[in-house]
């Protein structure tokens, strides 16, 4: 979603991605609202110190990096989209989601957790859903 102020003279534009659970229509209405007119919030998005953009900046390189973990498998078609490759696309929104719930809690409830811990265990998992698969 990009949020910018309509028939004013902001110098300022907001892009952001919606995941998982966040992806209603009520919830990113809320955001754009927020964004339009609480000047604080505004300013600590721009800044990427709101909550939202910090997830988001730990979360995306990530998820990437668990994209061409699955990508490069050699047992995986994986993102040929085909019969074959449906449990892998569907193991990964898995995965990436549950990554992306533990980052959200690491910023917002202060999870004593490191990101790259929580990605070592994701990787592991896919890559033990991987071997399992493949016998």
């Amino acid at each position: 979603m990009i949020v910018k102020l309509m028939n004013a003279e902001a110098d300022w534009l907001i892009n952001r991605w919606f995941y998982f659970s966040e992806q209603t229509e009520t919830y990113m209405w809320n955001f754009a609202e927020k964004i339009c007119t609480d000047v604080e919030y505004r300013r600590r998005s721009l800044e990427e110190t709101a909550d939202w953009k910090r997830v988001a900046n730990l979360y995306e390189p990530l998820a990437r990096r668990l994209y061409h973990e699955l990508s490069r498998s050699e047992r995986s078609d994986f993102p040929i989209m085909n019969d074959c490759s449906r449990n892998d696309s569907k193991k990964l929104e898995s995965l990436c989601e549950e990554l992306f719930e533990e980052i959200k809690a690491i910023v917002r409830q202060g999870t004593d957790k490191h990101p790259e811990t929580i990605y070592d265990e994701k990787e592991a998992e896919l890559q033990q859903w991987l071997a399992d698969a493949s016998e």
